[in-house]
């Protein structure tokens, strides 16, 4: 199916802009379940789950297929995501240790004896960084306008440093290590988070009609666009965000043309005002995790958020869209839905058209 980008590229550019231009932004895709788990089906060896994940060319001709399943409404257009595994700039480093699974990358601690900050060494022939921005180049030459290639999945300074030496000893760290120390680290990181973006970026503009996108959220933004987070803060104070993430997310933000933070459960509610008040943060997704309630029953912090100048993304089921929508105000509001029919997936579009309001 074709889809027109350029309406979608002016639509989402008014969205971080907190404009409006006919309507409310939203995305919509409609893809049979069946078909898709066949698509996604695992190989039982360790040699092909290898390929299933690496092999740019079986990583295209598995997205090809998606895209050839999928019915795209509203804003939502063709992608393929460059996904590695998330935190995946935890394998950027030098003797790290990581095997797939399905859906996810796993990480093996290698320093759960001791935080040593000399340990986290950039390795920029590792396997994984390298893998990045082949799959990054082999996507964008195969691309021919048909779709666009999205940033890879490195969020998380604090989640890769849990991953590095364990959440568990993470936790006691701080509580007992000394500052500078679990600084050091994260300052080592966030190196490697920059070189990843950065490089990445610089391959795949062209490709992503000069902006770039997050690809499990079909968001898309005219110059270089990342996601940020820190999942682990949902199991400490907000005191400890305020010392080491903020300084992150500080820091990334600025880095960033177009940040985003990816707010994952109602769990981070504690660390909301202080996300609200780094100032170039542009956009939070709201996420709730499995087994909490729909972000609905949290309508006062979403205000909050919006009031905040905060560009807001929401998973909605379609039911849940009116109401928000009549909640909410249309400026900087993104809606990702996913839809049982081709049917429904248009419905919920004039839905939103019905209900965008200021």
């Amino acid at each position: 199916m074709r889809v027109d980008f350029d309406r979608i590229k002016e639509r989402m550019t008014a969205l971080w802009d907190h404009e409006i231009l006919d309507r409310c932004c939203v995305s919509v895709v409609y893809e049979e379940q069946a078909e898709k788990e066949a698509i996604d089906a695992f190989p039982a060896s360790d040699e092909d789950r290898m390929k299933y994940w690496t092999d740019p060319e079986i990583v295209l001709k598995r997205n090809r297929r998606h895209m050839e399943h999928t019915y795209y409404a509203g804003d939502a257009f063709p992608l393929v995501s460059l996904n590695l595994g998330p935190a995946g700039h935890a394998g950027f480093v030098k003797n790290m240790k990581w095997s797939y699974e399905p859906s996810t990358i796993w990480f093996t601690p290698f320093m759960r004896d001791e935080l040593m900050p000399e340990k986290i060494l950039f390795d920029r022939q590792s396997f994984l960084f390298q893998k990045t921005l082949e799959h990054a180049r082999y996507f964008c030459r195969e691309c021919r306008g048909e779709y666009m290639v999205s940033m890879p999945d490195l969020a998380g300074n604090l989640d890769v440093l849990a991953a590095l030496r364990g959440s568990q000893e993470l936790l006691v760290d701080f509580l007992t290590e000394d500052e500078d120390t679990i600084r050091d680290c994260l300052t080592r990181i966030q190196g490697m988070w920059e070189a990843g973006l950065e490089e990445t970026y610089k391959i795949v503009k062209e490709c992503d009609q000069g902006g770039s996108t997050i690809g499990w959220l079909r968001t898309w933004a005219p110059g270089f666009h990342g996601q940020m987070q820190c999942d682990i803060s949902v199991m400490f104070s907000n005191d400890i965000y305020e010392r080491y993430t903020r300084p992150e997310l500080e820091a990334q933000s600025r880095f960033l043309d177009y940040p985003l933070y990816h707010f994952d459960g109602m769990e981070q509610i504690r660390h909301l005002d202080t996300l609200l008040s780094i100032e170039e943060l542009g956009m939070i997704q709201w996420t709730s995790v499995v087994g909490q309630p729909s972000p609905l029953t949290f309508m006062d912090q979403l205000k909050k958020i919006q009031e905040k100048g905060k560009g807001l993304v929401l998973l909605l089921k379609p039911e849940e869209i009116e109401p928000a929508m009549q909640q909410l105000s249309s400026r900087g509001l993104f809606i990702l839905a996913e839809a049982e029919s081709r049917e429904e997936a248009d419905e919920i579009v004039r839905v939103v058209e019905k209900n965008t309001r200021e």
